[in-house]
């Protein structure tokens, strides 16, 4: 169909990315000795490898090829001093990732990730090619002709951007605030306990101003990111095939095989409560998704539905505190051990260093609305069949995460501890193809045994179902 096609050159250049710390190996003995007067020999063995790799890559360049058949069938070959091949049946992708940065856009080339359904992500196949081959190959391996279109707009656009950069601001405030902290606590390791106080008062609130200034504008840059990841972005189904494009600086087109869907989630996080704007994760085969696929508002159910039929969100409880009865309360040990951790240190620094008390209060607070998180998933986390879907609600770490199961393929483990015998309570494992797992704790015997018994039933995953 396509004939014997070559990659990219940038094919080769993935080579020598990886071979980069070879060229530091002759400027070892000339930085620890200071052998300067060995520079000019060192810099002439890093030219002759550089060139030596750039022949390697070459022979590598022109011994791979790639051809698409008129069957769907990708094969990959190889062939030096032996002959290698791999064949990848198009029907058996879950997802296809094409990004382009801007350097393999300033060369015309993009960066093809195929994610098989069935093969862990490690298996994953990643090829170089040119734009044109790079489009060609997946509308051959899996066309998306656009039946159903959704633009981001204004408000929407906003909470995507927002969304976006939520987890990312989150993680780098708590890891600054910790990273102060332990810069602290060496100091004071290293010094008598009066010169510790004398140093925590003159720095510490220099290092909090620091630390907050440091969290502003990485949670600028992480909004830059989120918003570039937006311009121009296009979500589309056809073709039983579910599809995304957009990004400035790395357009990402992204292309999902319904068929093989693993999950779909939403995640309530606080940003996205507040905003009253959910997005929407995928996970189709080996492929978990870092970026939401699109925001919708909330009330815009029927637009998840077009664009994902058979979506169904997890059914809607009060909390009550009947269904803590025999649940384990392990839901609260990380954000529950970390607020006491904190609390103590607030205690002492209360004491023994003022000073410190508002470096402290920082991750105290984030370690406070953690656990109230925690707290939240202690009362509504479980499993259910609705509407012809297994769904389930899983809290992980400031999120509450709505789940609806598509894929046919999908096993469940039950397990038990003796204590959760005695309350007829167990731990209930998703496994997806791909080797993905996702375990839904601490929930009725019952509910597991009645998830069971619904996909024994197979009621949910009939194979003629329409996506």
């Amino acid at each position: 169909m396509t004939g014997r096609r070559r990659y990219h050159p940038f094919f080769a250049l993935r080579f020598m990315r990886r071979t980069l710390l070879l060229y530091l190996v002759p400027l070892v003995q000339v930085l620890f000795e200071r052998d300067w007067a060995a520079l000019s020999t060192a810099l002439a063995q890093d030219a002759a490898l550089f060139c030596l790799l750039a022949a390697v890559s070459w022979v590598m360049l022109h011994a791979s090829s790639w051809e698409l058949d008129a069957g769907g069938v990708l094969r990959l070959r190889w062939a030096l001093l032996f002959s290698w091949e791999r064949t990848i049946q198009g029907s058996q992708l879950a997802a296809v990732q094409i990004e382009r940065p801007v350097a393999y856009r300033l060369a015309g080339a993009c960066r093809v990730t195929l994610y098989p359904a069935l093969l862990p992500k490690r298996q994953a196949v990643t090829l170089c090619l040119t734009r044109r081959d790079a489009a060609r190959l997946a509308d051959c391996l899996m066309p998306a002709p656009a039946e159903e279109t959704y633009h981001p707009a204004g408000g929407e656009r906003l909470a995507f951007v927002l969304l976006g950069a939520n987890s990312l601001s989150t993680m780098l405030l708590v890891w600054l605030a910790m990273r102060q902290g332990d810069s602290a606590a060496e100091q004071m390791a290293w010094q008598q306990l009066g010169q510790a106080a004398a140093w925590a008062a003159r720095w510490l609130p220099a290092g909090l101003a620091w630390a907050l200034t440091a969290w502003t504008f990485l949670f600028g840059l992480s909004l830059l990111r989120s918003f570039s990841h937006t311009v121009r972005y296009t979500v589309w189904r056809g073709g039983g095939v579910l599809a995304s494009r957009g990004g400035l600086f790395l357009r990402v087109e992204r292309r999902f095989r319904l068929a093989h869907l693993s999950c779909a989630e939403v995640r309530l996080s606080p940003a996205a409560r507040l905003l009253r704007c959910y997005p929407v994760y995928l996970t189709a085969g080996s492929y978990s998704a870092d970026d939401p696929l699109f925001v919708y508002r909330a009330g815009q159910e029927a637009l998840v539905r077009r664009l994902l039929p058979g979506f169904v969100l997890p059914p809607r409880g009060r909390l009550r505190l009947g269904q803590l009865r025999g649940r384990s309360l392990v839901f609260l040990a990380p954000g529950g051990g970390c607020l006491a951790f904190f609390v103590l240190l607030l205690l002492v620094a209360s004491w023994a260093l003022p000073a410190a008390v508002p470096l402290l209060a920082l991750p105290a607070a984030a370690c406070a609305l953690w656990l109230a998180f925690e707290a939240e998933g202690l009362f509504r986390e479980g499993a259910w069949p609705a509407q012809g879907r297994l769904t389930f609600l899983r809290q992980r770490r400031m999120s509450l995460r709505c789940v609806c199961v598509f894929s046919p393929a999908t096993a469940l483990r039950i397990r038990q501890s003796p204590w959760a015998v005695l309350r007829g309570r167990a731990n209930l494992t998703f496994a997806y193809p791909g080797r993905l797992r996702e375990t839904v704790r601490s929930i009725p015997l019952a509910d597991a045994l009645r998830c069971a018994a619904f996909l024994e039933r197979n009621e949910a995953y009939d194979p003629h179902h329409p996506l």
